[in-house]
């Protein structure tokens, strides 16, 4: 599905720039380049990683993260350069729940349904990754996961298992996994907490989800952005009101009727330039504009807590 993204050739909104309280005088106003907002993403990113060394010879292995999700791994079914790996292994791990840490690092729930482009809700995407002296390693067997579900507003029997594909800007892609074996609500005997399950036999983005109900007819969303804002330097995205564990792009196809937030995303001076339209509803062929005269700086603690505050 093809984004389609407008552009307002609009003098007047950035001749009035100057004068608003959002943006202060001083600030250039030049659209910023593809690297500069990428990088407010990475930068997040960093600071979600989860760090573990453990000793590929201990056998099965168990890691508890700061949500209370548990990795059980194998080590002799590790393989480095396809040989069994010895030594210490360092494991990195992200695990993310909420909108407003989608919209910080830029991993959003779109996932991909005959061709289409539509939003997913999660019950929590994860990035699993096992190094030696900096090589990525392999898994000759299947390492498990356990997420509870109260993480995520309880258990959903609809949940399913999804692979992401990250492009080079960091952008992610979900689609179904059904070589995947998970379980949903069972109880993991290492908390005795209602879970979602999951046996994974590669590293990389995993995430359970299910699709957002589609009966309705759908509509894509047209964008209007001012003149130097477009592919590679912004996003537009929309958090569906009252669930929190979602976030979507225009690039996608909606149900028409569904009551949600559209989001202008970029950056300006190593912060978040934003605007925010509240309560949309969805009509056939969904616009939105957005004049620079209505966007904001902030930072990223500072984005997170507009995004959290959102219903």
């Amino acid at each position: 599905m093809k984004k389609r993204l407008t552009y307002l050739a609009l003098s007047v909104l950035l001749l009035v720039t100057s004068c608003t309280d959002d943006i202060d005088d001083n600030i250039n106003l030049e659209a910023t380049t593809s690297e500069k907002f990428y990088g407010l993403f990475q930068a997040e990113m960093t600071n979600q990683t989860q760090t573990f060394a453990f000793d590929s010879e201990s056998g099965l292995v168990t890691f508890v993260s700061d949500n209370g999700v548990y990795l059980t791994i194998d080590g002799s079914c590790l393989r480095k350069n396809g040989q069994p790996v010895t030594g210490q292994v360092n494991l990195e791990f992200i695990e993310i729940f909420d909108r407003s840490t989608m919209l910080l690092t830029n991993k959003l729930t779109m996932g991909l349904d005959n061709g289409q482009k539509k939003l997913l809700i999660s019950g929590g995407e994860f990035y699993i990754n096992a190094t030696q002296d900096n090589v990525n390693l392999t898994l000759t067997c299947e390492m498990s996961l356990a997420v509870p579900t109260a993480l995520t507003e309880g258990t959903a029997p609809e949940m399913a298992p999804f692979i992401g594909t990250v492009d080079a800007n960091g952008n992610i892609l979900w689609e179904l996994s059904p070589m995947i074996e998970s379980w949903n609500g069972t109880l993991n005997p290492n908390s005795n907490e209602q879970s979602y399950n999951a046996l994974l036999n590669n590293f990389g983005w995993f995430n359970y989800d299910f699709f957002m109900d589609d009966n309705l007819p759908m509509t894509e969303i047209t964008a209007n952005v001012p003149v130097g804002y477009g592919h590679g330097n912004s996003i537009i995205l929309l958090a569906t009101s009252n669930i929190p564990n979602s976030l979507g792009s225009i690039g996608g196809v909606y149900p028409i009727g569904l009551d949600c937030h559209l989001i202008f995303l970029s950056e300006q001076d190593g912060k978040f330039l934003y605007s925010i339209k509240e309560n949309q509803t969805l009509v056939n062929n969904h616009v939105v504009n957005f004049p620079l005269s209505e966007m904001q700086l902030v930072t990223a603690a500072e984005m997170r807590t507009i995004i959290d505050a959102l219903d």
